[in-house]
């Protein structure tokens, strides 16, 4: 692989040294890194609202998450290119329209088809986003005036959304149904549009870049990245390999992905330098990124899961319980930031990780009596460790970080932020599937009618029922039925309690193997940008 190999991209997406320090196009940016961020987690846990509503089955419906997180992944990289032929301000009002434009596409569409290719084109320009926020920090702000205040900022944006994402789908929901969600995305994306008009407007790019763009490893790479996210999200609801074309969407993806490895090794200009993965910081910060993001699962998945099928909750109870774990993101932060400058970000990672295993271990022996309140502790735990982490992995993520692959640093983070999320999402779904099959059967074995415990709650559900129904054989029917639902209450509650298990220990594996990481030097931060007075 040649040096210069990225180096005519980077020219036309960084700016000269001279430029003043563009404040509008960071908040422009972190606004809609929020709304990217935040918008996805607020459609899966409507995801029952937005079925009624298109009279679809959940599985059709989940198609609806899955296409989106599928053009995300088409996007990020896109975004770089784009950015590099047409210049960073003009980039954002492109896919700023075009994700209004989608989402007003689906909040106005009635069937399932044009919703399934709308949501991905909502990806595609939704989706990165937050990639240009992190791409506009990276080449705006040099090492030690500002730029890891701004990564802090890009993390911040980037996580806040597990803490308000059920408090906005409610508010949304309640405001206009399901259709508010996609209807209020589009205002958003035109806001952002139009603020977007108005920065970096000395921006041009270069579109000679559009020709020599590494157009083949491109499409291998989005593909075959697509189809093993498919592979994640929908092999549960398919029965995995049980369907042969799940099977075969996982062979053809990380085919897809060999030859794409092999077109980027070829290519003069690569759409990713492969070798910032053999750097440690780098490589390992990814590994992280995705038990972090199964982590997150604690608050985006398990609990509220667990809230709404046990409890009865609707998005309007999950979204209050929720906001603690934003709260204390927020309150956080300074704390995490500190520790990133001044201290070994290790300690940052290794307490952020912990943290989120001790709230996941606390959840361990809930019972189907447990109600919200149980969880406000596990949830103020869980947002200390989201905002510890994910400002301390900014700095490894980007650490070492170049002139000329700077921005593939910025596209491997943000892919791995996407399969992090799906790929816990599949875990966690299987195993509490599979654990409630499991615990059912155990339960099933140990209930008998002849036993005294059953023949007891038997009566007792009888003569509860007997003033309600005359019939004696109801009566029977309906204590068998409430025997049968309890015990089916129980089942998943165990199940909860293995996948909150399974949360703790791979958080406390994770927290432990920070420390393979090599130490950062703690004035040093981002090296994207070469700095003053050294030669490019």
């Amino acid at each position: 692989m040649h040096a210069a190999d990225g180096t005519a991209l980077n020219s036309a997406i960084i700016p000269s040294r001279s430029s003043a320090t563009p404040f509008g196009a960071i908040a422009v940016s972190t606004f809609g890194a929020v709304v990217a961020a935040t918008m996805p987690l607020a459609v899966i846990l409507s995801m029952p609202d937005i079925a009624g509503g298109l009279s679809v089955s959940a599985d059709e419906a989940s198609w609806i998450t899955t296409l989106y997180n599928v053009g995300t992944l088409a996007g990020i990289p896109a975004a770089v290119g784009v950015a590099g032929v047409t210049g960073r301000g003009r980039t954002m009002w492109i896919f700023g329209l075009g994700f209004a434009l989608s989402s007003l596409a689906i909040g106005l569409g009635h069937s399932l088809p044009w919703v399934f290719l709308a949501r991905f084109v909502e990806g595609f320009f939704g989706g990165a986003l937050p990639l240009l926020m992190m791409l506009i920090v990276l080449t705006s702000l040099p090492p030690g005036r500002g730029q890891l205040e701004g990564l802090t900022l890009f993390a911040v944006a980037t996580s806040i959304g597990a803490g308000i994402a059920a408090w906005v789908a409610d508010a949304l929901v309640a405001f206009g149904g399901w259709r508010a969600l996609f209807t209020s995305q589009a205002v958003a994306g035109a806001i952002y549009t139009l603020l977007a008009l108005f920065v970096l407007r000395s921006d041009r790019g270069n579109r000679a870049l559009l020709k020599s763009f590494d157009w083949p490893s491109f499409l291998l790479l989005s593909i075959g990245l697509g189809l093993v996210l498919i592979f994640l999200a929908e092999g549960e609801r398919r029965f995995w390999f049980e369907k042969w074309w799940i099977a075969a969407t996982l062979v053809c993806g990380l085919l897809c992905i060999a030859f794409a490895v092999q077109s980027m090794r070829r290519a003069e200009r690569p759409l990713l330098v492969l070798s910032i993965f053999r750097r440690p910081t780098l490589s390992w910060s990814l590994i992280l990124q995705l038990a972090f993001r199964f982590g997150t699962l604690l608050a985006v998945f398990i609990a509220p899961q667990y809230l709404a099928r046990i409890q009865g909750f609707r998005t309007e109870q999950l979204g209050s319980v929720m906001l603690v774990m934003a709260a204390a993101t927020l309150l956080t932060t300074p704390m995490a930031y500190w520790l990133a400058a001044r201290s070994d970000p290790r300690i940052a990672l290794s307490v952020g990780l912990a943290a989120m295993a001790l709230a996941a271990a606390m959840c361990v022996q809930i019972t189907s009596e447990w109600a919200s309140h149980e969880f406000i502790v596990p949830l103020l735990l869980a947002g200390v460790g989201q905002a510890l982490f994910a400002v301390a992995t900014m700095r490894y993520a980007v650490f070492g970080a170049n002139f000329q692959d700077g921005p593939s640093h910025g596209i491997a983070f943000n892919i791995a932020r996407t399969f992090g999320l799906v790929g816990g999402l599949a875990l966690v779904t299987h195993a509490v599937v599979e654990r409630e099959k499991f615990h059912s059967a155990m339960l099933a074995e140990s209930i008998t009618a002849f036993a005294p415990a059953t023949a007891e709650r038997l009566a007792a559900m009888t003569r509860a029922l007997d003033p309600w129904l005359s019939d004696t054989s109801g009566t029977q029917r309906g204590a068998f039925a409430a025997l049968a639902q309890g015990t089916a209450r129980q089942a998943f509650t165990l199940a909860y309690q293995d996948a909150f298990f399974v949360t703790a220990i791979v958080l406390t594996v994770a927290a432990i193997f920070v420390w393979v990481l090599p130490a950062l030097p703690r004035a040093s931060t981002l090296l994207l940008l070469p700095p003053p007075g050294s030669s490019q």
